[in-house]
């Protein structure tokens, strides 16, 4: 598989994970729950997981689909029996409707557990900013589109 492959179900996964909510929390707060719940399902490995995550309509910047996202997810799943993932949120803007917000999401992506940022160097992890676009769909929040690009170990120390 190639790393465009790999970049691409990860972006998935990621994304697709950002949409679970509680009416209690601000949209920020299910927002980063959302966020929580894709690591969550990528790490458990759990297509079903991301699939209820992701909004049909979702594009990517390669005009990948949704189905398109969730095969190469599930290729990657397939590749790699060991996923952990460090999620750092850094920005999380809600537009003025509500409806729609975006976050910049940055994954270490290793095969072992990772507890801390200045651990992701000697894993040899993956590095990867996503700027995510959310829905509303309902009560919860689904991924519409994402992009992504690599990123630095100094993007996870905040």
């Amino acid at each position: 598989m190639n790393k465009l492959s790999i970049i691409k179900l990860s972006s998935v996964c990621f994304l697709i994970l950002a949409s679970c909510s509680q009416d209690t929390d601000s949209p920020q707060e299910q927002i980063q729950k959302t966020i929580s719940a894709m690591e969550t399902a990528v790490e458990q490995r759990s297509l079903d997981s991301v699939k209820e995550l992701v909004s049909s309509d979702y594009k990517d910047q390669w005009n990948g689909n949704r189905r398109a996202a969730l095969r190469s997810l599930m290729f990657y799943f397939q590749g790699h029996q060991s996923i952990h993932l460090l999620t750092r949120t850094s920005d999380i803007e809600l537009a003025d409707d509500g409806k729609s917000a975006s976050a910049i999401v940055y994954v270490g992506m290793a095969g072992k557990p990772v507890e801390k940022s200045e651990y992701l160097i000697d894993m040899n992890a993956d590095l990867y900013r996503f700027d995510v676009d959310l829905i509303t769909d309902g009560d919860e929040w689904r991924v519409i589109s994402a992009r992504w690009q690599p990123a630095r170990p100094e993007n996870f120390d905040f």
